[in-house]
């Protein structure tokens, strides 16, 4: 049965038993009054009836709360289930792509170029569905989509994932509300630079009893006067208005939840914000 049929039919149930609900505190304030009549009482048995209909009303409400989360949790899952989708369809074009690529190396005779561009391939693979491995489906689902836009924009992404999230303690909101901001200002840094090479990196691990996220872009390299304005509410490095505001969003995120984060820029490496969070 559709879980929002079961809905209305508790819903339904609920009104009925508010209405012999409101029978019975009728009758209760008729007796308070001593205005009560023999028409106005109830059994012994129909009073028990009327309390138990009372408490079931509850039950009804509790288990409406828990169908309607269900249904928002599967919405919800089936929305990031689409993104993986369509994440993977772009990766299935790419490697058809390198298949043919692959195919004219060896029918032009360079097999041995053929062989070091298929072990290319497959450490690139085992990067991608690294992250299939995340507990969390909507990091994960983020973490397809955010790749595919930096691969799509002319960006190597550099993927190092040791570790799969399982006892994270920060909510999924949050934590996809860290990551979004980091990945989204580090590829907005590497698509508007004029660097040869732009290299996105994103590692995940952890160390006892804390999970370590960091996010590197390999452009531009931050000053330590601006490394410290960075938190800032309304400082930005980006041209225009309305910027300024996702990394103060992502250090509120991060203390709120007991964390650290970091940010260190080197020339040679890049800049490279790193996300303390326990377990």
């Amino acid at each position: 049965m559709n879980s929002n049929i079961k809905a209305y039919i508790l819903i339904a149930l609920i009104l009925i038993q508010n209405l012999i609900v409101l029978f019975v505190a009728n009758n209760a304030v008729l007796i308070w009054e001593n205005i009560s009549s023999s028409s106005f009482q109830y059994p012994i048995s129909i009073w028990l009836i009327m309390l138990i209909l009372s408490i079931s009303s509850f039950i009804c409400l509790y288990f409406i709360m828990n169908i309607i989360k269900e249904e928002r949790e599967s919405v919800k899952e089936l929305n990031n289930s689409k993104e993986v989708i369509e994440a993977l369809r772009g990766q299935k074009h790419d490697f058809q792509n390198h298949l043919n690529v692959i195919s004219g190396l060896i029918q032009l005779g360079k097999a041995d170029k053929a062989l070091d561009y298929t072990f290319n391939i497959c450490g690139k693979t085992n990067e991608i569905f690294s992250i299939s491995k995340i507990k969390n489906v909507e990091v994960a689902a983020l973490l397809y989509r955010k790749y595919a836009i930096a691969e799509n924009s002319g960006i190597a992404v550099e993927l190092d994932i040791d570790s799969y999230l399982e006892d994270i303690k920060i909510s999924s909101l949050d934590l996809c509300k860290i990551l979004f901001n980091l990945i989204d200002n580090a590829i907005y840094e590497l698509q508007n630079c004029n660097a040869e090479e732009k290299i996105l990196s994103i590692d995940i691990s952890q160390i006892d009893n804390q999970y370590i996220i960091s996010i590197t872009n390999s452009y531009p390299i931050i000053s330590e006067d601006i490394q410290k304005k960075l938190f800032q509410v309304g400082f930005s490095t980006k041209d225009g208005e309305d910027h300024g505001h996702g990394l103060p969003i992502v250090k509120s995120i991060v203390h709120k939840n007991s964390g650290k984060i970091t940010v260190e820029s080197y020339e040679g490496v890049g800049t490279i914000f790193t996300v303390f969070l326990p377990k």
